[in-house]
């Protein structure tokens, strides 16, 4: 307790001996080492909140912040949409929201039926009914990840006497997408059919699905603007333009080298189905199918009617007697031929998708030559392809994406000498590399930074005065006599205190220094 007495008394005799700048330097460092080490300790045995949910709506994140109020768990709010706890404690909490029944998610489900009021009308549980259809059908698309919020409204249809009074049911789901989310063709597909198969009697082209913007992502087709592409249909277009693009662009990278050519195609395709049934008959084709021929040949009278139908008697005899006369021989041929002519009779099904035109354009880049500049320095210069060069291009193309003359197709190769990007493009990528590893790791770098300023300036000026105050004391200790007059100078001391006071002060404060004035006063006597 004693040292420790001396050590304070000897520091505040060293502060009253500074001079004010000197002053206002210690203090500050001081202050700055207190705070540095109090930041320290702060970041260290700071609470670290996780995330518990997120993307949530303020009618869920109210409920959750309520539960989280009653159990007395200690919560941050992230913004109107996110909730975190500490750490420690993120499963545990999930786990207690989970018995609440939180995240409830988009609507009212199923769980409205847990509640029913005696006396409720089939009208009320049939609207109950569809409250919580569209609440369950709400949940389940927004479990896809694309998806922020979903609702669904849907219009039941009604059992009536007759069939054909009897309207389908609808469905319109409208939908908030995630920041830079968006769903494919299939997807839209998926969702039509997920809420046509939970809803009875409903087909899936009843349903319609759009965003927040106002953008109609899927209609039943040809229900309005008909000359617009479905979403099936665009997907097709724009499969096959990048299909083609990028088979133009890898057979040319190898020809000009990579990087040095780009290609957009345009495709028009016909989406019509057609069917076609036609029977083609060939006149000069024509063969024999079958052919009949009869002969008959007979010798004598041809036969006469005989008797006159108006006499009352025949005379039998006469008539024979002309028959002879007149006998003669007979002859009849008769020929009948069929021929068929050559039929073709065929069905064309033309599947929808064909291409009807197709154009291409190329930008081919380089070459380049090295020529010196106005300064000296070397500057690189655009020379261009030869026309043979560029036509020899331009017929791979053409090659490469089925070109026909017929069908009205253009292809277009062009030798332009691309934007110069500057030459640091790699280093500005290293940097942004640095600058993401120094934003993650930033919290570390701020520590240790401040730590070596505190060390820099607070600590070593400190030990360094110490060291210097120590190695005086011992210079003090080990020297045999004082100088002529030190021991008068020390035990006159500042003229503040009286002589007696002075002298017990410093006794006090260096016991071993004033033995050593006393030894020596008594070495002098001797």
């Amino acid at each position: 307790m004693e040292k420790l007495r001396l050590l304070f008394t000897q520091a505040r005799r060293s502060f009253t001996s500074l001079s004010l700048p000197q002053k206002i330097l210690s203090i500050g460092s001081i202050v700055l080492l207190a705070g540095s080490l109090g930041y320290l300790v702060y970041a260290v045995n700071r609470v670290e909140y996780a995330p518990l949910l997120s993307d949530l709506s303020e009618t869920e994140l109210a409920s959750i912040v309520d539960v989280l109020r009653k159990k007395k768990i200690p919560y941050k709010l992230s913004g109107s949409h996110a909730v975190s706890v500490p750490k420690e404690k993120l499963y545990e909490t999930r786990l207690v929201l989970a018995s609440e029944g939180l995240p409830r998610g988009s609507g009212m489900g199923f769980e409205i039926f847990d509640q029913q009021r005696l006396g409720s009308t089939e009208f009320v549980q049939q609207i109950n009914y569809q409250r919580a259809l569209q609440g369950e059908l709400a949940r389940t698309i927004a479990q896809m990840e694309e998806v922020q919020e979903c609702r669904v409204h849907l219009t039941l249809s009604e059992e009536t006497l007759f069939k054909e009074d009897q309207k389908p049911a609808r469905a319109s789901v409208f939908l908030k997408l995630k920041p830079g989310s968006k769903l494919g063709a299939k997807q839209l597909q998926a969702v039509a059919h997920l809420v046509s198969s939970a809803v009875k009697g409903l087909d899936p082209e009843n349903v319609t699905i759009m965003s927040t913007d106002g953008k109609v992502f899927y209609r039943k087709e040809g229900s309005a603007d008909d000359q617009s592409m479905s979403p099936t249909q665009l997907e097709i277009k724009n499969r096959l333009e990048e299909d083609l693009r990028s088979k133009v662009e890898g057979m040319l990278a190898r020809v000009v080298g990579a990087d040095k050519v780009t290609a957009q195609v345009s495709v028009e395709l016909d989406f019509s189905r057609l069917q076609i049934a036609e029977d083609i008959y060939d006149p000069d084709s024509a063969v024999v199918r079958s052919q009949q021929k009869t002969l008959e040949n007979s010798q004598g009278a041809a036969p006469q009617a005989r008797g006159n139908p108006d006499a009352p008697i025949n005379i039998e005899g006469n008539v024979l007697q002309a028959e002879e006369k007149q006998s003669k021989i007979f002859n009849r041929q008769k020929e009948t031929v069929n021929y068929e002519i050559n039929r073709v009779s065929r069905q064309i099904l033309r599947a929808p998708g064909t291409i009807k035109k197709l154009s291409v354009a190329v930008i081919v880049d380089g070459p380049y030559q090295t020529q010196p500049g106005q300064n000296g320095s070397a500057e690189r210069v655009f020379v261009g392809r030869s026309p043979q060069e560029v036509k020899t291009l331009e017929d791979l193309v053409k090659k490469a994406v089925g070109f026909d003359e017929a069908r009205g197709d253009q292809v277009t190769v062009s030798n332009v000498a691309f934007a110069a990007e500057e030459q640091n493009v790699g280093a500005v990528s290293v940097a942004n590399k640095y600058v993401a590893l120094l934003k993650k790791h930033q919290q570390l770098l701020f520590n240790v930074l401040l730590t070596l300023l505190v060390f820099l300036f607070v600590v070593r000026p400190f030990m360094k005065r110490f060291q210097k105050m120590g190695e005086e004391g011992a210079g003090a200790q080990t020297s045999p006599a004082l100088p002529e007059g030190a021991a008068e100078e020390l035990i006159e001391g500042p003229r503040v205190l009286p002589l007696r006071d002075q002298v017990v002060a410093l006794v006090q404060e260096n016991p071993m220094q004033a033995a050593q004035v006393i030894r020596a006063w008594m070495r002098e006597e001797a």
